[in-house]
Parts: C-alpha cells; sequence; structure tokens
C-alpha cells in the first residue's frame, strides 16, 4: 500500500507529462518517473520490480485512460491487472475521493494482519471494496506474500540475526522488501529508512 501515495512535487507534473496513445517514448517516460516514485516497486502487489520485469503505466480507473492525468497512474509489474476487478466497482466512490492516495489516510483505513488486508472500521465499504478491486487478498498473490515472508523469516532465524542485521541485509539487499506491509508487520522494520526514502 506505501506506493499509492501520491506526491505534489511530482516530476510528472512540473514536467507536465501525460499518457499519450501510440506515444512509446513519451509514455517510456512516464513509466520510468513513476517507478523512480515508487522506488522500483508495484503499486498494487507491492513486488520489487526487477529491470527485466515486464511493467507498465496503469491507469487506475479504466474509464478515464486517455483523459487521465499523474493522480491516475501507477507503475505496475504487468500482471497485477489480473487481481484488478474493474468492471464489478466501476461505480464505487474511491475512484472520487482518492482516500488511498494520502498515506496517513490510509493506515486508518486499511489494516495487515495475518497475510490479510482488511478495513479497520468494519462498516468501512469503501475500504472494503477498494481492497477487493486491487485484489490485495487474492489466493495467488498472498501466497507469493507467504512464501516470501517464510524465507526470510527462515533464512534469518538460520542466521541467527538481530533486529539490525535484519535491517542492514534489507539495505544491502533492496530487491528482497517485496510485500513492504507485510515486511514493517513481521520484522518491525521501518520501510522508508532501509529504503533511505
Amino acid at each position: 500500500m506505501k506506493f499509492l501515495s501520491k506526491r505534489a512535487d511530482s516530476a510528472i507534473l512540473t514536467q507536465k507529462i501525460t499518457y499519450k496513445r501510440n506515444a512509446g517514448e513519451n509514455n517510456k517516460k512516464l513509466r520510468e518517473l513513476l517507478l523512480k516514485e515508487q522506488s522500483n516497486f508495484c503499486a498494487y502487489t507491492e513486488k520489487f520490480i526487477d529491470p527485466l520485469d515486464s511493467s507498465e503505466v496503469e491507469h487506475f480507473n479504466s474509464s478515464l485512460k486517455y483523459k487521465d492525468n499523474y493522480y491516475n497512474y501507477y507503475a505496475v509489474i504487468r500482471n497485477a491487472n489480473l487481481y484488478k476487478q474493474d468492471e464489478k466497482y466501476a461505480n464505487s466512490t474511491f475512484f472520487q475521493t482518492l482516500f488511498f492516495q494520502n498515506q496517513a489516510t490510509l493506515k486508518t483505513r486499511i489494516g495487515f494482519s495475518n497475510n490479510i488486508y482488511y478495513e479497520i472500521n468494519e462498516g468501512d465499504i469503501e475500504a472494503r471494496d477498494f481492497i477487493d478491486f486491487l485484489g490485495f487478498n487474492h489466493p495467488t498473490l498472498s501466497e507469493q506474500r507467504s512464501k516470501h515472508i517464510k524465507r526470510l523469516k527462515e533464512t534469518f532465524q538460520e542466521a541467527s540475526y538481530s533486529h539490525d542485521d535484519i535491517e542492514k541485509y534489507f539495505i544491502k539487499y533492496k530487491d528482497q522488501l517485496s510485500f513492504s506491509t507485510a515486511l514493517e508487520t513481521e520484522f518491525q522494520i521501518e520501510f522508508d529508512k532501509v529504503l533511505n526514502i
């Protein structure tokens, strides 16, 4: 969820870059700037995007494609759209409120525990719909997240890593920071600190 926030000082805004139909170089620059803002992480899945991964500019609200702007763009791994349920939530209020683009607000509305994203307030239908819309709890993504955390836990236990050792590991191996929300919860690390952002 960390990579859903938007920045008022974005280079995309200051340079007035927009997505253009059949404009490869322009859209490549837009994707690269989004990746830089997102520290090379997929906005939807929180997976680290390796240079060899297929990533693209995703239009959060698909109905605005070619009429949208920076606040509707995210860099994502190409198959992240497989989890997204566009048609089912076409009229959802989160398209208007964009509550998820403010990190502080997002943390008060969506929680994470035991490998499950959930709405913090039981009656918060908008937050529940948003979780479902992006497929945060999709079985395939959930399994990948669980396996990644399990593998890291085993590595750290075998090496008898302290909390400081774990932080140093992530500083050295940033590509192991996939699933930031789960990592912060499981290892009590400050993601921004280890990424130095």
